[in-house]
């Protein structure tokens, strides 16, 4: 696990490292998102209001956690390096923290059931954090150079989208089995526990043990709150983590509600090849956007279908009961197609913010940065659990696995789908439109923050200085 070699060349083996280990950042969001509201209301028999709230609360949690993790690796000086020991350490917690929380505890009273599950999942969240805070400062870090550090945070995607596609379409065909009796509530268990378990920690394992850091930090920060929120000041990652926000919502929102809609207002539709077709075509177009985000500015990468998707899943909201879902399917794939950009862009992104923000600010914190998009991604599922479970429990949702649901449940479920493309994507086609990020600019910022390094700051001619000045003026 030490951290020596900083100048040495990143070769494709590290990189392939690296880029496996966001399994976890894909995966692990998406067996939340899919599984973890319908495990409680249908398995724990949790009433679903409450379990949005058990979300929630973990929330608070995560607010202080995400932040003062970020703080925390940004003043860590070790021989190890800065992000690795969390990595690594976070891997040796993440099967212990799944075993607590996909545990089907059989407390009688209903508090004793909400009170636990509260518990397990705050010490999740803390596992959670310590991975992936460093993990996601480490992705703006492992390297200087802006197109190897796109290759690695667009290899890192893939691994991530496949991750997020293994772990929606095989936790949503085991709880189909487990819904029809032919998979014991045990071996449910142990296979998420186990098998996900082992899937998610090895890799971060091995990371914290052979992966370098590259970029150093400056300084030693103070632990005070006005750290938490230096990131917000800004512009640029306002806008980014809005972005982000929107996406990670929406996507979250149609993963907690996917099986409910299938049970509940199109029977026979099948979640596993709903959510198959969705994320297939995020993999199929990923090689497209590839070669693209190099040349083209990723903020109208991330924009260019929205409208084509927001479309698709206005007619999916309303689509007739009655007819076959076959057309569901269709649908799906349209909305996959204008998604792709939004779903893949956001942290494509932030290592050019990372570094409009280290040129604004003048000194580069990373793991603060991290702290505040990884709270994002982990607020917008609770959000989206809490959101999906509140109205639920209002529309008179009847918990414990019920085949036939109250007519205001089934119209809420398609307002969900409907508002959150309309509202959220809607909205973020407008951000994206107004954050003019290229190539181009990637390059000059890092132009200047090598001056800025080697001390050439004061020697910028005239020319130069008016362009540092524009580019804080509109980015920093």
């Amino acid at each position: 696990m030490r951290d020596g070699g900083k100048n040495v060349e990143l070769k494709t083996p590290e990189l392939l490292l690296f880029a496996w280990a966001d399994v976890y950042g894909g995966g692990g969001g998406a067996l939340i998102s899919v599984l973890y509201l319908v495990f409680l209301t249908n398995i724990l028999g949790i009433n679903p209001a409450w379990a949005g709230a058990v979300v929630m609360i973990s929330k608070i949690w995560d607010a202080v956690s995400d932040p003062l993790m970020g703080l925390v690796s940004d003043n860590t000086r070790s021989r190890f390096g800065r992000r690795k020991p969390y990595i690594f350490g976070g891997g040796i917690l993440l099967v212990l923290s799944m075993a607590l929380l996909w545990l089907p505890v059989r407390f009688e009273q209903n508090f004793a059931r909400t009170a636990y599950v509260t518990f397990a999942y705050l010490f999740y969240c803390t596992v959670a954090t310590i991975i992936c805070v460093p993990y996601s400062s480490m992705s703006a870090e492992i390297t200087a150079d802006f197109k190897r550090r796109n290759q690695v945070n667009m290899t890192r995607l893939i691994f991530s989208l496949v991750s997020t596609a293994l772990c929606t379409l095989l936790p949503s065909a085991l709880f189909a089995r487990l819904n029809s009796g032919t998979l014991s509530l045990w071996a449910f268990y142990s296979i998420i526990t186990l098998g996900f378990g082992l899937f998610f920690a090895l890799p971060q394992i091995l990371t914290g043990l052979f992966v370098r850091e590259r970029v150093s930090g400056s300084g030693i920060s103070r632990f005070s709150p006005s750290v938490f929120i230096k990131p917000l000041t800004v512009r640029a990652f306002r806008k980014l983590l809005y972005l982000y926000l929107a996406q990670a919502i929406t996507l979250d929102v149609v993963s907690a509600v996917i099986i409910y809609y299938a049970l509940y207002v199109i029977p026979g539709l099948s979640s596993t090849v709903f959510l198959g077709v969705f994320l297939g075509m995020q993999i199929l177009l990923f090689p497209v956007l590839n070669k693209l985000v190099n040349r083209i500015g990723k903020t109208r990468l991330y924009r260019f279908g929205l409208p084509l998707s927001i479309a698709a899943a206005a007619a999916t909201a309303f689509y007739p009961a009655g007819s076959s879902p076959m057309g569901i399917y269709v649908l799906t794939g349209f909305i996959a197609l204008g998604f792709a950009g939004a779903q893949i862009m956001s942290w494509i992104i932030f290592p050019d913010v990372v570094d409009l923000g280290d040129l604004s600010l003048g000194r580069r914190i990373t793991g603060s940065f991290s702290g505040a998009m990884t709270f994002t991604r982990k607020a917008s599922s609770a959000i989206a659990i809490f959101a999906v479970g509140g109205v639920l429990g209002l529309t008179g949702f009847v918990s414990g696995g019920q085949s036939v649901q109250p007519a205001a449940t089934v119209l809420s479920l398609r307002l969900i789908i409907l508002l959150s493309f309309t509202v959220l994507m809607g909205s973020a086609w407008f951000v994206a439109r107004s954050f003019r990020l290229n190539p181009e600019l990637s390059r000059r910022v890092r132009y200047f923050l090598d001056k800025r390094e080697n001390g050439g700051l004061e020697q910028l001619d005239e020319q130069e200085r008016a362009e540092l000045a524009a580019i804080n003026k509109e980015f920093g």
